[in-house]
């Protein structure tokens, strides 16, 4: 009787690192939109990996930008390296003799578009891997979640852990959710500096001008009343030129201002005083964790699902589709900045309590431990042949 041969076969040393002083070897894969988008977070993770010596690897494709949340000990490895289907076996084994010589434990995907491959390299290294959801839209991966090798489903949002309960109810490995660290100021930039001028931003996909319009009428109503401030809308869309003509149509030119996604936000984030989010987003939303980390006040509508946001704690709630609810809500914080204030330093609390780099190093070190150890067990009870 013998067990199942994998699909290549690879020695005990090429499976496991030599070294039980470091049980971990991840290796994270990313694509340039979720690298972009979680820049911040991975710079903390990496910085996290490194403090408790862990070797770590970065697989990313060469034009996302990778250079601004590597640390001295992250590998990288670049993948595609020819964006061609036809060189699609030619860039696979180039990740895999790369990673032959990592030696990794554990492959944590953070990307839908990159789970192929994740799995690939997974059963062919014949080692577990993560996958990672940001988002509650995203398509199942159901035939990717029933590999012998995937161990965790892992969610950054409680709506998005309900989600894939549902979907994957047969799901062998574990489902978890992940809160993503990030540092918080020790100072409040909510109304922190007596200005004239106040700051309010936003930042999202211009996808939709709808999703703006109650909000600039708002706005409107606010510079006819005499409040004088600026509103940034940080971000790039479809729907960008549209919101241009609105804000011409509106006379709010010298108001609003659209800007490209800027690095790094956080630097813009500690010189406003609100952030706005004028709908809520599928996705985890990543601007928002560090606009409450530097001290913002965070006014967003009614559906938002973030678990960050608790009304009249961590946030103030309006009515997206009302201009009366918008305007009202960004009236009293500009009108009470104490109250104001006091919303941004619960959101600070907050995270300081349920959203610090050391709990989400200490959570996905944990992760990796299941992972690598609930392989094992599916590796002891796999199925003999005669």
């Amino acid at each position: 009787m013998k067990l199942i041969a994998n699909s290549v076969n690879m020695t005990e040393t090429q499976t496991k690192p030599k070294d039980p002083e470091v049980p971990f070897r991840p290796v994270l894969i990313l694509d340039t939109p979720e690298l972009k988008d979680y820049q911040a977070c991975l710079q903390h993770l990496f910085v996290g990996l490194a403090s408790d010596s862990f070797q770590s690897t970065l697989i990313c494709p060469p034009d996302a930008g990778a250079a601004s949340v590597l640390c001295p000990s992250v590998d990288l490895v670049y993948h595609p390296l020819l964006k061609f289907p036809l060189f699609r076996s030619q860039n696979r084994r180039s990740v895999l003799e790369k990673l032959t010589k990592f030696k990794p434990s554990v492959l944590h995907c953070f990307s839908s578009s990159k789970a192929r491959l994740t799995r690939f390299l997974a059963e062919t290294m014949n080692i577990p891997f993560l996958l990672t959801f940001n988002t509650t839209s995203k398509k199942k991966l159901t035939h990717l979640a029933s590999s012998p090798n995937c161990a965790s489903l892992l969610a950054l949002s409680s709506p998005i852990a309900e989600q894939l309960k549902t979907v994957h109810k047969n799901f062998n490995g574990s489902i978890e959710q992940l809160n993503t660290g990030t540092f918080v100021e020790d100072d409040c930039a909510c109304f922190s500096v007596d200005v004239p001028v106040r700051s309010m931003v936003v930042a999202q996909p211009l996808t939709n001008a709808n999703d703006f319009k109650a909000l600039l009428n708002a706005v409107r109503h606010l510079v006819i009343d005499g409040y004088e401030f600026i509103l940034a809308i940080i971000g790039r869309g479809n729907a960008e030129r549209e919101i241009h003509r609105m804000i011409k149509k509106l006379g709010l030119s010298q108001v609003v201002t659209i800007v490209p996604e800027l690095e790094p936000i956080r630097s813009v984030f500690s010189g406003a005083d609100i952030f706005i989010q004028p709908h809520s987003r599928p996705e985890f939303n990543s601007p928002l964790l560090e606009a409450m980390g530097v001290g913002l006040v965070v006014a967003s509508c009614h559906d938002a699902s973030e678990d960050l946001l608790v009304d009249n704690e961590t946030t103030v709630f309006f009515d997206p589709y009302d201009e009366l609810s918008v305007y009202n809500c960004l009236h009293n914080l500009l009108d009470d900045r104490e109250f104001a204030r006091r919303i941004a330093r619960n959101g600070q609390q907050y995270l300081r309590e349920n959203y610090t780099v050391t709990g989400m190093v200490d959570s996905l070190m944990k992760y990796y431990q299941q992972a690598q150890d609930w392989h094992s067990h599916q590796q002891e009870i796999k199925p003999v042949e005669e």
